[in-house]
C-alpha cells in the first residue's frame, strides 16, 4: 500500500529560513514527502532557502488567487476556505472561517483554532472555535493539524472512528523554540483506515446538560480560579496572579518586547499592538493600532492620579496627530478587578460617517453578545454623560471614546464582577466596524519581528513631532 508522506511544522516566523533548512533536510533523510504545510503563519518574507518540497501555509490577507506563488515551492493559500488536491489524490483543506458550502470529504484539514469539542476534553476552550466543529464534521478529516494559539502547545488526541472505515487524528503542534513538539511527519494512502481507533468521538460523545453547563462556566472563567469561601456554598471569582517580571505590558519584564515602544512618559508608555486590526490606509503607511499603558502593574486606575493624566495626554496628542491627517481616533478599555494589567487600546478609522458605524458596530455587537452569549453577562451602553460618569466611577466598565478633533463621544457600559465579560468584545466591534471580521483575533493577523519593527518606526515618525515625552 503506497502511502504519501506529509510532514507538517509550527515554525517561528522569525527564523523560517532555517525551518525550511530543517525540512529540506528532513526531505532527503525521512522523505521524499509530498507536501509540507506551515501552521500559525498568516503572512511572511520569502526565506533566502528555497525549499525542495512544495510548502503550503494560510494566511488570512487577501490575495487575488486561491493559491499565490510567493517564491519558489511557497504557496500562499488564501480564503475562508480552500481545497488543495495532491498529485497523489490526497485532498488538504485549509480553513480560515466557516462557510456553509463544503461538502466533500477531505483527508488532511488544517485550521488555526482547536475544534471546541476536542479543546473541551483539555480545559481548553479558549483557544477553540465552534465553527470549527461544523466544517469538522462536514469534512471528516483523517487527520485534523490546528495550534489555538501563538506559542501553541503539542497535543494529539486518541484517533476516533468517522465510520467503520474512517478515522481521525486530531494534533496540535506547539511553535518551533517554545520547548513542545512542533513538528509532525506522518504517511497517508487513498485506501480505508485499517488502524483500530482507540478513543471516543469527541463529537459524539454526549454528557448531561448539567456536566456541560458545568465545563463551560469553568472554563468561561479562567484564568480566574474559583475558590470556596462560605459555609452556603457560595463561590467567589479569585483574580489570576501574575507577577510583574511575567506581565506582558511590566518594563520590568526581561522580555518586554521593546522593539514595539513608541515613547516613554513618567507614568505610562505608547507601543504599537500585536496583531493590529486595520491595513495601512492612505495617507497612512501603518495601521495605527497602538496601546497606551500605565507603569504600575495595576487591574484599574485611581479616578485622580498621575497615570491616568498622562495616559488622557498620550490619547489627547495621538489624536491630534491622526485628526490632522483626516481620522477620528477610537480608543476602548475594559476596567475591572479581574484584570492583570489595565491598557488602554487606539485605533484610527476614517473621519467621514465616523460616529453612525461606531454606533452601528457598538449595537450591532452587543446585540450579538446579549442573544449568543449563554454564560458572558449582558452588555447596555450609554452615551448620556452623567451616567457614563457615574459607570466610570465604579472602575468596572468597557468604555469607547470616539475623538474627532474638539468632538469627543464617550461610550460605556457598566461590569459587575460576579460574571464573565468577553474580553474579545472590543475587537468584535472594531472588526464590524472595520469590515474585518478576520482580524477579530490579533493571533490571525499578527506579525514577524521584523514588520513590528517597521511598524513602530514608521508610528515613531508620523508622532514625532506630537511627543510631548522627548
Amino acid at each position: 500500500m503506497t502511502k504519501t508522506k506529509v510532514l507538517v511544522l509550527h515554525p517561528n516566523p522569525n527564523n523560517l529560513d532555517d525551518i525550511i533548512k530543517k525540512a529540506n533536510l528532513q526531505h532527503q533523510k525521512n522523505g521524499p514527502f509530498e507536501a509540507v504545510i506551515l501552521l500559525g503563519i498568516n503572512d511572511i518574507t520569502p526565506p533566502a532557502t528555497v525549499p525542495l518540497v512544495p510548502t503550503y501555509y494560510c494566511s488570512t490577507t487577501k490575495e487575488d488567487k486561491t493559491f499565490t506563488d510567493k517564491s519558489d515551492n511557497l504557496v500562499c493559500v488564501s480564503g475562508d476556505y480552500s481545497l488543495l488536491k495532491l498529485a497523489s489524490g490526497i485532498k488538504v483543506g485549509f480553513l480560515s472561517q466557516y462557510v456553509e458550502d463544503v461538502t466533500d470529504e477531505v483527508d488532511i484539514l488544517v485550521s488555526f483554532h482547536w475544534p471546541l469539542a476536542v479543546a473541551r476534553t483539555q480545559g481548553l476552550s479558549l483557544i477553540s472555535d465552534e465553527n470549527v466543529d461544523k466544517t469538522a464534521l462536514k469534512l471528516k478529516p483523517r487527520y485534523h493539524f490546528v495550534v489555538g494559539s501563538e506559542k501553541g502547545r503539542f497535543y494529539e488526541h486518541p484517533a476516533f472512528s468517522w465510520s467503520d472505515t474512517r478515522s481521525c487524528r486530531v494534533i496540535s503542534l506547539g511553535q518551533e523554540g517554545s520547548g513542545n513538539k512542533w513538528f509532525y511527519a506522518f504517511g497517508i494512502s487513498m485506501e480505508a483506515d485499517s488502524t483500530q481507533s482507540s478513543g471516543k468521538n469527541p463529537y459524539t460523545t454526549t454528557t448531561s446538560t448539567i456536566e456541560q453547563t458545568k465545563v463551560i462556566e469553568e472554563e468561561k472563567l479562567q484564568p480566574l480560579k474559583r475558590q470556596h469561601e462560605t459555609e452556603d456554598d457560595e463561590y467567589v471569582k479569585r483574580p489570576r496572579v501574575v507577577a510583574p517580571q511575567d506581565c506582558f505590558f511590566c518594563l520590568s519584564n526581561p522580555n518586554i518586547e521593546s522593539h514595539m515602544i513608541v515613547a516613554i512618559g513618567k507614568h505610562s508608555y505608547l507601543a504599537t499592538a500585536k496583531g493590529p486590526m486595520p491595513l495601512p490606509q492612505r495617507p497612512l503607511d501603518f495601521s495605527g493600532h497602538a496601546i497606551i499603558i500605565p507603569f504600575d502593574h495595576t487591574p484599574t486606575l485611581d479616578e485622580q492620579s498621575e497615570q491616568r493624566e498622562e495616559m488622557a495626554q498620550f490619547q489627547k496628542t495621538v489624536s491630534k496627530a491622526f485628526y490632522e491627517k483626516s481620522f477620528a481616533t477610537i480608543f476602548f478599555q475594559i476596567s475591572r478587578p479581574e484584570n492583570v494589567h489595565i491598557h488602554t487600546q487606539l485605533i484610527p478609522v476614517r473621519l467621514d460617517g465616523a460616529q453612525e458605524q461606531l454606533e452601528r458596530s457598538l449595537n450591532e455587537r452587543t446585540r450579538q453578545n446579549n442573544e449568543k452569549a449563554k454564560f458572558n453577562q449582558n452588555l447596555e451602553f450609554t452615551s448620556d454623560p452623567i451616567a457614563v460618569r457615574d459607570i466610570l466611577k465604579t472602575n468596572n466598565f468597557i468604555k469607547f471614546v470616539l475623538s474627532m478633533g474638539d468632538d469627543i463621544k464617550v461610550y460605556a457600559a457598566q461590569l459587575v464582577s460576579e460574571k464573565p465579560v468577553d474580553l474579545q468584545f472590543p475587537r468584535r466591534v472594531m472588526s464590524f466596524h472595520l469590515k474585518c471580521p478576520k482580524r477579530t483575533y490579533w493571533d490571525r493577523c499578527k506579525q514577524t519581528k521584523g514588520q513590528e519593527t517597521t511598524e513602530c518606526q514608521k508610528f515613531k515618525a508620523f508622532y514625532k513631532d506630537y511627543d510631548f515625552t522627548s
